[in-house]
């Protein structure tokens, strides 16, 4: 019965909201905001048991004296202190609530504590971005280079002196490609292979002048949003229709009580 009755229950629940949707009238109009105040009555308990095992998982490192210990250690107090300050200020004024975003707890928490620590990660998380980018963006392969392409078109169209600088960029980047294309036609012995290369090292840098002084530096920004619009668009749009059918599935699964990994 352990297994069955939450099964039950979910089955249910997920029915009943389904069958909401396609019948807007008492008895099934109203179902949606009924399961909503439960949802946030459960919501409250898993609270509480989110913070016994947030509190008992960061204990066990304290008591096992890991690596991370004092990390654990600031974290407890942290938690305590928080709490501790805002039961005081409810003593102290109970006409105000101590953790609403206009009292004088939250905003001095907010700007002297949760700010400098946000801006502190993602200063720190730059540097893990810009290490990522500069894998992504490496042109060892044709998808890359059409990510490294890309991305220098859209920068480009997007900051105020880009198209100003987009002849010099385009040029750079053609006369790389150039360069790539010429030195591997060196280790290359087969010669018809070896002009294909060669030519289209001459194509890349024939093409600087129509293409980076003449067609870019007029439409860049126009083709950057084309490139915004359009392609990226698409992929978005089919990224989230992926993960609205896998939503769907899921959730299919969770009702019909073949996914049962929540109940571990």
């Amino acid at each position: 019965m352990k297994k069955e009755i939450p099964l039950a229950i979910t089955f249910i629940s997920g029915f009943l909201l389904v069958l909401a949707l396609f019948i807007p009238h008492k008895p099934f109009g109203n179902l949606e905001e009924i399961f909503n105040d439960w949802y946030i009555i459960v919501s409250g308990f898993t609270m509480l048991l989110g913070i016994d095992s947030l509190l008992g998982y960061n204990f066990g490192k304290i008591r096992r004296k890991e690596k991370d210990a004092p990390y654990a250690l600031i974290l407890i107090l942290s938690f305590f202190l928080t709490l501790l300050w805002g039961v005081i200020e409810i003593i102290r004024t109970p006409e105000h609530n101590p953790f609403s975003p206009s009292s004088t707890f939250s905003r001095y928490f907010y700007n002297s504590i949760f700010v400098p620590l946000q801006s502190t990660m993602f200063a720190i998380l730059s540097f893990f971005i810009a290490s990522a980018a500069y894998r992504a963006f490496r042109a060892k392969e044709f998808n890359s280079a059409l990510l490294l392409v890309s991305a220098v078109i859209v920068m480009l169209g997007r900051i105020p002196l880009g198209q100003g600088a987009a002849p010099y960029v385009i040029t750079i980047i053609f006369l790389i490609f150039a360069w790539y294309f010429y030195s591997e036609a060196v280790g290359i012995t087969e010669t018809r292979i070896k002009l294909i290369y060669i030519l289209v090292a001459i194509l890349f840098v024939v093409l600087i002048y129509p293409i980076g002084w003449v067609y870019l530096r007029q439409h860049i920004p126009s083709f950057s949003d084309w490139l915004m619009n359009v392609p990226q668009m698409a992929g978005k749009r089919g990224i989230m229709i992926g993960i609205a059918l896998g939503g769907i599935a899921m959730s299919i699964r969770i009702i019909l009580g073949i996914e049962r990994t929540y109940m571990k």
